[in-house]
């Protein structure tokens, strides 16, 4: 995050970036990636968000796998101060068939993995691990809208509809969402874009899906407008080149001049 927040000050000189953080350190900011409970880490950053005078005319927001998924949450739940452009790279958005795996010596990692086994949908697993909260099983569909705690609600998918998802989610300028092309981490990778499988494991494209046609959060409104922006970054999951980053986001996306501001405001999220 450290060297993404150094590309865009350099990028745009004068910029105020706010890299979101829920540990009080990088050791516990890790572990909370992986232990919690996702509606009660939101809840914390809408109240960090809204209380950065910095913040309090909007900002841009860039979230890297599921924090830009938990991103996505925030614009539906909160939105004050309100989001202009979010911009979200590999997020599981339509959730995950298998529990994300592991890179390189990451012991929280393995730990989550460990205890995530005993059952996504078990009672101490689902509140308890984060990606549990985003886990859909395509062929336990019954199940995981009785059990999750976090995705269903998300994404509308109960009978009864947040109608203040919808109407927050289409206030925004641009949702950019950017898929990597070779992603393993994600399954389906193509859930960056939303595209999830059915009961019989195809694969079915966003504006297929019902989340889309009845436009239970508002993409369908979006994307009728010219709104919804569906990029491909080359590589695995978060494999990001620089030089992507900068000529695909910073300077598109978050170069703009916000309202009472003279200068872009910007949110990152892991």
């Amino acid at each position: 995050m450290g060297k993404i927040q150094e590309i865009i000050k350099d990028t745009l000189p004068g910029i105020y970036t706010y890299s979101v953080m829920l540990g009080e350190d990088e050791s516990a900011d890790k572990k909370a990636s992986y232990f919690g409970n996702i509606n009660e880490e939101i809840n914390s950053v809408c109240e960090k968000l809204k209380n950065d005078e910095n913040l309090k005319y909007g900002f841009n927001a860039v979230g890297f796998s599921q924090g830009g998924q938990f991103l996505r949450a925030y614009v539906q739940r909160c939105n004050d101060p309100p989001v202009y452009n979010l911009i979200t790279f590999g997020s599981p958005h339509n959730g995950v068939s298998d529990i994300p795996g592991c890179e390189g010596n990451d012991g929280w990692c393995r730990l989550m993995r460990s205890i995530a086994s005993q059952g996504a949908y078990s009672g101490y697993v689902r509140d308890h691990i984060i990606q549990a909260q985003y886990f859909k099983d395509p062929r336990r569909l019954d199940i995981y809208l009785k059990k999750n705690i976090f995705l269903p609600d998300i994404n509308n998918e109960l009978e009864i509809k947040n109608v203040t998802y919808k109407e927050n989610l289409v206030t925004l300028n641009k949702l950019v969402l950017i898929r990597f092309t070779e992603d393993t981490t994600l399954k389906p990778g193509d859930t960056a874009w939303f595209s999830f499988y059915d009961e019989e494991g195809n694969l079915v494209p966003l504006r297929e899906q019902k989340l889309y046609k009845e436009d239970w959060i508002g993409l369908r409104t979006l994307d009728e407008f010219g709104r919804i922006v569906f990029k491909d970054c080359e590589g695995r999951h978060m494999s990001i080149e620089l030089d992507y980053f900068q000529d695909e986001v910073v300077i598109p996306y978050l170069n703009n001049s916000l309202i009472y501001r003279k200068k872009p405001l910007l949110v990152i999220q892991t």
